[in-house]
């Protein structure tokens, strides 16, 4: 959440069958021979098979030819063009040259307008503070209707080899969009456009099963010996579940978490605390607020984020990037180091949400930008050697909007920079129109069996809870306890105590853990379990 948001390997078998190509290529020479009843017939030279649903061939000294069996594409590349990032084929695959990047996503539409989803994906366009349109035109391709636009950012100082060029080519099929996400470190007219990235695109009927991701398990090896201590006894396998708490008022004050501690009879072992980054870093805040905790048996999450800057200045994010906030971020780990014992760091949470000012959605589509964020602070802490901090990269539960270039795998920074995997998920209730009341389960099930498939690492959920308006919170209450033994690799929870206000000042999603006797009841109860 965010603090004060108010609402919201089998080669493809030689001469295997597809069908009806439904949108030809873009180029006039067809180097792909099929037909409506024919075989596919891939170029003569595979040289690269990528979960058994990518193959890459050459056509000739200048070509290579891109078959995607998960995605059910084809296209022509510069033999230039290598794949780089083809971890989820479902979600996207990457490619790279030597000034360019081509990110390539097939969206379903299922109910959702071609339009609509080419407008909300651009609408970071109206920040015109950071972004410069250069056009828009709508075409026909080859008997499929297209939209391309293309924009442009200013370089940045801190990413190296920065693409700040950008271009969107929107297929628009029956039932689905194919985008080509295209993005260079060099005007495109000074290397030639980016047509030629899309010669040849042709699609059929997919026949391979995507492959899912995998977060590898790595050992942090900067860890101090009280670090390491700590995070295998509390993220070990073998670990039991300890609970924390969100209380706006701590740890500046603990009189009210320690009051809710002794209604519930339970000494919570994490408290989440959240921070922003500004320009003038608060000489020793972060120390103080950790010490406090730590004097109070208080492991910190400490959730670092970017805020949505005063109008006229742009988003955060590109400023980071731009080291202008290099003070801020050295002081904040700076602290972080010389504190010395475990902290628990989630930076720029539920990143796949548009309400995130580092979202994608706010920066040119370009997931890669928030991962250089988070390796760029990563960095930081490296330099001011913070051994006690434990990385908590944390999605939320579902993408909004929810696209495929908006995916949270699409955010994953990599396994060396992640040693926490955080699960985030509210019952928001029925306050607002469209929202829906669901239970624990319904939440918790789909996102651990989503997350125990592709993550080794150890998994938390770092802040969640439940309204009280559309149902029973009491009952919602027991069935999360009553279930939480069906997700062992779940080794912390965290309660978010608080409130989400309407814009007329009502309580519009009341999360608090002692909303009645009954609830506390029913907390205490349970909680003893875990002491």
């Amino acid at each position: 959440m965010i603090l004060k948001r108010k609402v919201r390997k089998i080669l493809i078998i030689w001469g295997s069958i597809f069908s009806l190509i439904l949108c030809p290529g873009v180029s006039a020479s067809q180097p792909l021979e099929s037909s409506d009843s024919g075989p596919f017939v891939p170029g003569n030279d595979i040289y690269e098979v990528i979960d058994d649903g990518v193959i890459v061939s050459s056509l000739n000294n200048s070509k290579l030819q891109l078959v995607n069996n998960v995605d059910g594409y084809s296209l022509v590349l510069p033999a230039e063009m290598k794949i780089v990032d083809a971890g989820s084929t479902n979600i996207r695959i990457a490619l790279e040259d030597k000034h360019r990047r081509m990110e390539i996503y097939k969206q379903p539409l299922s109910g959702l307008n071609a339009n609509t989803y080419i407008s909300y994906s651009n609408r970071f366009l109206e920040n015109t503070n950071d972004h410069k349109n250069h056009f828009h035109k709508s075409v026909e391709i080859n008997g499929c209707p297209a939209e391309i636009n293309e924009w442009s950012r200013k370089k940045l100082s801190q990413v190296a080899n920065d693409k700040n060029y950008y271009a969107s080519i929107d297929i628009i099929e029956k039932d689905c969009v194919y985008t080509f996400f295209i993005k260079s470190d060099l005007p495109f007219d000074l290397y030639g456009g980016y047509m030629d990235l899309i010669e040849g695109f042709s699609t059929f009927t997919p026949s391979v099963s995507p492959a899912s991701p995998k977060f590898k398990q790595t050992v942090n090896k900067l860890w101090n010996a009280e670090t390491k201590e700590f995070y295998e006894k509390h993220f070990s396998a073998d670990s039991s579940l300890s609970w924390g708490i969100f209380e706006y008022s701590a740890p500046q004050a603990f009189d009210g978490l320690k009051e809710l501690e002794a209604k519930l009879n339970y000494d919570f072992k994490f408290m989440l605390v959240y921070k922003h980054v500004h320009k003038i870093f608060p000489r020793d805040y972060v120390k103080k607020t950790l010490q406090s905790a730590y004097d109070n048996g208080k492991t910190v999450e400490l959730t670092l984020q970017t805020t949505a800057q005063d109008t006229g200045e742009g988003n955060m994010v590109y400023d980071i990037l731009d080291g202008k906030y290099d003070a801020f971020l050295e002081s904040f780990a700076a602290e972080t180091a010389d504190f010395g014992h475990p902290v628990l760091f989630r930076l720029c949470n539920e990143m796949n949400g548009d309400w995130c000012e580092y979202s994608g959605y706010h920066t040119a589509k370009d997931a890669e930008l928030y991962k250089e964020l988070y390796k760029y602070v990563y960095k930081i802490f490296e330099d001011a050697r913070a051994d006690n901090v434990i990385w908590v990269w944390n999605p939320n539960e579902k993408s909004f909007p929810d696209f495929k270039w908006n995916n949270e795998i699409v955010y994953y920074p990599g396994d060396e920079y992640v040693d926490i995997v955080g699960l985030t998920g509210y019952n928001t209730g029925t306050y607002y129109q469209g929202e829906v009341w669901r239970s624990f389960t319904e939440i918790y099930d789909p996102l651990y069996q989503r997350m125990e498939r592709i993550s080794e690492k150890p998994l938390m959920i770092t802040e969640f809870s439940s309204s009280s308006v559309g149902g029973n919170k009491g009952e919602w209450v027991n069935e999360m306890f009553s279930n939480m033994y069906k997700y062992p690799r779940i080794k912390a929870a965290i309660w978010w105590d608080g409130c989400d206000w309407d814009t007329d000042g009502n309580i519009a999603r009341p999360y608090f853990i002692d909303e009645s006797e009954e609830l506390i009841k029913t907390f205490r109860e349970h909680l003893q379990y875990y002491k």
